[in-house]
């Protein structure tokens, strides 16, 4: 038999989404709820069907309240919402940290063929000067490659790590920051490729990294290299010196620039 959602369950439905300022994306609102996609398509189509409800765009689509509705909701609330929401994610982040950098160093750098390699967290300048905003890469990895004839050469990686609560254009607009002192630029998502496709913002964020050269990694479990999809690979470039030694010279551990000063000599 169809699913119906009850009367609590359409008035849970609308009151997350309250709680998102007025709008959210399916996916996002449907983990919010932790329902199955039935009842959410339900209580969608009946909520729809009532009027409390409009439909949005977006791959995946989005839903949002009438407009009578939105102005209902207060500047304080959709305030509240924003800021606990961001440091939901910030949180959600952090906890990312290290297995992804764990997973980067034991296996995926290991693509590029490195004769040696450091990787590090490099998230946390504190008040450092660095240059601006969207300028320190979550992870940095370092790589030396030795040839038969040609000077050994250092290349830069950095990885800008996203939760499934910021899947947005923020995390490829950081990595082409982190891009003018690095060689390759990625931005990893922590979701699947299902949920990834219905994201509001994921054509927004493939047509980005396609234009400006960015890497997409999509990182369903951080712990497991092997369910990692490349959506797009980064596209390597020869960043200009002066920037790139800026950039070697910001890194918060030393551990890493002791190392880099030996590959040096």
């Amino acid at each position: 038999m169809p699913i119906t959602a009850t009367k609590e369950q359409l008035k849970a439905f609308l009151a997350l989404l309250k709680e998102s300022g007025g709008k959210s994306g399916n996916v996002s609102l449907r983990q919010g709820l932790g329902w199955e996609e039935d009842l959410y398509w339900s209580a969608q189509g009946q909520l729809i069907k009532e009027g409390l409800i409009g439909l949005g765009r977006g791959r995946g689509g989005s839903v949002h309240l009438p407009e009578s509705e939105m102005k209902n909701i207060s500047t304080d609330e959709k305030t509240v919402a924003t800021v606990a929401k961001g440091k939901d994610a910030q949180k959600r982040e952090r906890d990312l940290y290290l297995p992804m950098k764990t997973s980067i160093e034991g296996k995926w750098i290991k693509r590029f063929g490195f004769d040696e390699v450091y990787v590090d967290e490099t998230h946390s300048q504190g008040s450092r000067d660095t240059g601006g905003t969207f300028t320190r890469p979550d992870i940095t990895a370092a790589g030396i490659r030795r040839y038969v004839y040609l000077p050994k050469r250092l290349e830069i990686v950095t990885f800008e790590i996203k939760p499934i609560e910021a899947v947005n254009i923020t995390g490829v607009l950081e990595a082409l920051a982190h891009k003018e002192g690095a060689h390759r630029s990625y931005v990893i998502y922590s979701i699947s490729r299902t949920s990834f496709d219905e994201a509001v913002e994921s054509e927004r964020i493939i047509e980005l990294s396609q234009k400006y050269g960015i890497g997409v990694i999509l990182a369903e479990n951080p712990d497991q290299v092997e369910t990692w999809e490349m959506v797009l690979d980064a596209a390597r470039h020869e960043p200009d010196p002066a920037r790139l030694d800026r950039f070697l010279s910001d890194l918060p551990n030393d551990a890493m620039k002791k190392k880099l000063s030996k590959w040096k000599d």
